[in-house]
C-alpha cells in the first residue's frame, strides 16, 4: 500500500509541475505579449516550502479519497485481529464455565 501511495505522491507531483512549468511559460509569453519584464525570484527554502505544502495537500487530498472509497488493509488487520480474540476468549469462558459445572456436579 505504502508503494501505491508513494507511485501515486510521485505522480501527482510530476503531474503539479508539469502544469506550473506549463502555466509559468504561457505567462511568460503574455507578459512578453505585455512588455512587462516583472519577475519573482525565490530562494530555495521558499521554493522548498511551497513544494513541500503542495504535496503534503496533495497526499492529503488522496488519503481522504482513498479512505473514502476502500477501507484501509490496516483497518481490515485490525477487524480480523479483535475477532480473533474474540473466538479465542469465547472458547476459554466455555471451558472456564465447562470446569465450573464439573466441580459443581
Amino acid at each position: 500500500m505504502s508503494e501505491s501511495l508513494n507511485s501515486s505522491v510521485q505522480e501527482a507531483f510530476q503531474q503539479i509541475m508539469s502544469e506550473l512549468t506549463g502555466e509559468s511559460h504561457a505567462n511568460a509569453v503574455k507578459l512578453e505579449d505585455l512588455s512587462s519584464k516583472s519577475f519573482v525570484f525565490l530562494d530555495s527554502k521558499t521554493i522548498n516550502l511551497i513544494l513541500l505544502y503542495i504535496l503534503m495537500n496533495k497526499e492529503l487530498q488522496l488519503t481522504r479519497l482513498t479512505n473514502r472509497t476502500m477501507p484501509s488493509v490496516l483497518q481490515k488487520n485490525m477487524v480480523e485481529e479483535i475477532d480473533k480474540m474474540m473466538k479465542e476468549n469465547k472458547l476459554l469462558f466455555e471451558e472456564i464455565l465447562g470446569d465450573w459445572n464439573n466441580k459443581q456436579n
